[in-house]
């Protein structure tokens, strides 16, 4: 595969719009507390958002920031990032399947 093709629109087969896909951390992410997620919203748009909440003294959560990158037909203007992040969701959805499956 050249390496453009990558980054070629293609929705990755068994992603869902409307769902969040949420990565633990391996290391600090037993209490759900540390976490990458992605959602994937109906009209195709990509966030990112991340949390760190186990290294905040007493668990007090602070705001988080949240990223869009939309489609093309949205506005979008990081076509590239966009396809990138659709492959990192589906990248979460399969080893949350993994996880699931193995019970690892």
């Amino acid at each position: 595969m050249k390496d453009q093709e990558v980054f070629d629109p293609k929705w990755p087969d068994g992603l869902e719009p409307n769902t969040h896909y949420k990565l633990l951390c391996d290391d600090k992410g037993q209490n759900g507390g540390t976490w990458l997620s992605i959602f994937i919203s109906n009209d195709g748009d990509a966030y990112v958002s991340m949390q760190d909440w186990e290294d905040i003294p007493n668990g007090i959560p602070r705001s988080f920031p949240s990223l869009r990158v939309r489609t093309l037909m949205g506005g979008g203007h990081n076509l590239r990032t966009r396809q990138a992040l659709l492959w990192l969701a589906d990248a979460i959805r399969r080893d949350n399947a993994e996880v699931t499956n193995t019970g690892r």
